[in-house]
């Protein structure tokens, strides 16, 4: 999406006439530098607007009055018209191609910028999943110290179970604490059934979690590529950017130069306008004298 404008041809104008009222010349980058905002290619716009202002003006100065002899005027007129058409032809041409690389130019930018929004979204995405990598790691720590637990649990069961064994084997008469110890006994195995099913689920947890971290690993690997990918758009991007601006001004000197000869076509014509009207004033001057002389009288026979 385009930028708004934050300068009005108004602005531009006003400056471009000062400077030209001062002795300058009213070029891009010298309109630029008295705003001290917005952009090039607008800027660029609204000066060519300004100069064909001007050119208008300068070739309605150049109408001659009616009452001046028809001969002259129409010579003086299809010179002027010879000289000045392929001129201005040459610099419209200019003119529209300078405009056409500031509009490309603007879309450059907003590309550059689009660029750069996706570069900060895939760098937020990166950040988000080597999060989610490192929460995954600390969720299977947890699950190997709960099954180291469990394990050591299982293992002091197997030791009192042994111990247990060991006092009925020494007292064959106490059938009673035998039996009771046999139903702790019980106990104690349903125990260990119930610690190593634990254990089996906590292995599955794990193995899950193990193949959950390959897959963030993964995704961190592919966002990591794309904003490798997506730099090198934006620096390829930014490449065209600086051939564009050169080839810009490198027609704005063009048009310039265009604009230069241009004046220099209408000071000859203005030149030959002013040799026109001291002949014609040479002319009515000798029509004069030539009425004031007295007629030559004819000799006697």
């Amino acid at each position: 999406m385009g930028r708004e404008a934050t300068i009005t041809p108004e602005q531009v104008h006003a400056i471009a006439d000062a400077i030209k009222a001062e002795g300058g010349k009213p070029t891009l980058r010298a309109v630029r530098e008295r705003l001290g905002q917005g952009s090039m290619g607008t800027i660029a716009k609204l000066l060519q607007q300004w100069k064909a202002n001007q050119e208008r003006q300068a070739a309605a100065d150049l109408v001659l009055p009616p009452a001046l002899q028809r001969a002259v005027l129409d010579f003086m007129a299809a010179e002027l018209s010879a000289a000045r058409a392929p001129l201005e032809a040459d610099l419209a041409e200019q003119q529209q191609t300078a405009a056409d690389l500031a509009a490309e130019n603007e879309r450059q930018a907003d590309t550059i910028a689009e660029q750069s929004e996706a570069l900060d979204a895939l760098a937020a995405e990166r950040a988000a999943a080597e999060g989610k990598a490192g929460q995954l790691a600390a969720d299977l720590d947890g699950a190997k110290e709960d099954a180291a637990r469990e394990r050591q649990a299982a293992e002091a069961a197997r030791t009192e179970l042994a111990k247990a064994t060991l006092r009925l084997e020494a007292m064959p008469r106490l059938e009673a604490d035998l039996a009771a110890i046999r139903a702790e006994l019980a106990k104690e195995r349903q125990g260990r059934i119930e610690a190593e099913q634990q254990a089996a689920v906590l292995t599955a947890q794990k193995a899950d979690l193990e193949g959950r971290l390959v897959d963030a690993k993964k995704e961190a690997e592919r966002a990591g590529a794309q904003l490798e990918r997506a730099q090198a758009r934006a620096e390829q991007q930014a490449e065209a950017l600086a051939d564009a601006r050169v080839t810009i001004q490198t027609a704005q000197a063009r048009a310039d130069d265009l604009a230069a000869q241009l004046d220099a076509a209408r000071k000859e014509a203005k030149a030959a306008s002013e040799d026109a009207a001291t002949l014609r004033g040479q002319l009515a001057a000798q029509g004069v004298a030539t009425h004031l002389a007295p007629a030559k009288k004819t000799p006697k026979a």
